[in-house]
C-alpha cells in the first residue's frame, strides 16, 4: 500500500466508526452521510494504492461502486428495496470477477463451499421460507442473491488470500442478518451488527488487492 493509500484508508476507517455510532444512536441525518462517505474513500483506496493485478483493482472499483449506489437505494427507504438488491448483487458478481483474476485453488474453494453448504441449511433454507411466507413476490430474486453471494464466497475462498476470506464471509454475515432481520424476526443489536461486518468486510477486500 503506498502512503496516500495507508492515509486514505484511515480516513474510510475513521467515517466508518462515525457511522456506527449513528447507526447506534439511530442518527438517520448522519447515518445517510457517513454511510456513503465510507465507500466513497474505500474506492479512493483502490484508486491509490498498488494492486497485484490491475484487472483486480478495476473489477473491485466496480463492485465499490455499485455497493455506493446500494447505500445510496438503501438509505432512500423501502420503495429503493428492490433496485439496492439489484445493485448489490451486481457488486457481488463484480467481486466475483475480481477474484478471478488471482487464480484459483479447488482446495480452498472446496473449504468455501463446505461452508456455503452449511450455511445454506441452517439459515438460507429458512430465509427463503420466510420471504414465501411473507414477500412472495420477492423469492426468486432472494434465492438468485443468496446464490451469487454463495459464489463470491466460494471465490474468495478459492484465492487463498486470509483478506480476501475474512471479508467474503463478513459480507455474508452482514446479509445474512440482515435478510434474516427484514424476512423472519427481528434480531438484538441487528443494525449495528450489520453495520460493522459490512464496513470491516469492504475494508478487508480492499486490502486483499495488495
Amino acid at each position: 500500500m503506498t502512503p496516500l493509500a495507508w492515509t486514505l484508508f484511515a480516513v474510510a476507517a475513521i467515517l466508518a466508526v462515525i457511522d456506527w455510532a449513528a447507526v447506534q444512536r439511530e442518527d438517520l441525518r448522519l447515518e445517510s452521510r457517513a454511510k456513503p462517505a465510507v465507500i466513497v474513500a474505500l474506492i479512493a483506496v483502490a484508486a491509490a494504492l498498488d494492486p497485484s493485478s490491475e484487472s483486480q483493482r478495476v473489477a473491485f472499483l466496480i463492485a465499490l461502486g455499485l455497493s455506493l449506489t446500494r447505500d445510496v437505494l438503501t438509505l432512500g427507504g423501502e420503495r429503493h428495496f428492490v433496485a439496492a438488491v439489484a445493485a448489490s448483487l451486481a457488486a457481488h458478481a463484480a467481486y466475483v470477477v475480481g477474484f478471478q483474476q488471482v487464480g484459483w485453488s479447488w482446495l480452498w474453494a472446496a473449504a468455501g463451499i463446505v461452508v456455503v453448504l452449511v450455511a445454506t441449511l441452517g439459515y438460507a433454507v429458512r430465509l427463503v421460507l420466510g420471504v414465501r411466507a411473507s414477500r412472495p413476490m420477492l423469492t426468486l430474486p432472494v434465492v438468485l442473491y443468496i446464490g451469487v453471494l454463495s459464489v463470491m464466497v466460494v471465490a474468495a475462498s478459492a484465492t487463498g488470500q486470509p483478506t480476501a476470506v475474512a471479508g467474503a464471509f463478513l459480507f455474508y454475515c452482514a446479509d445474512a442478518l440482515a435478510g434474516w432481520n427484514r424476512f423472519r424476526e427481528e434480531t438484538p443489536y441487528a443494525r449495528i451488527s450489520i453495520a460493522v461486518s459490512y464496513h470491516l468486510a469492504q475494508m478487508l477486500l480492499v486490502l486483499s488487492l495488495v
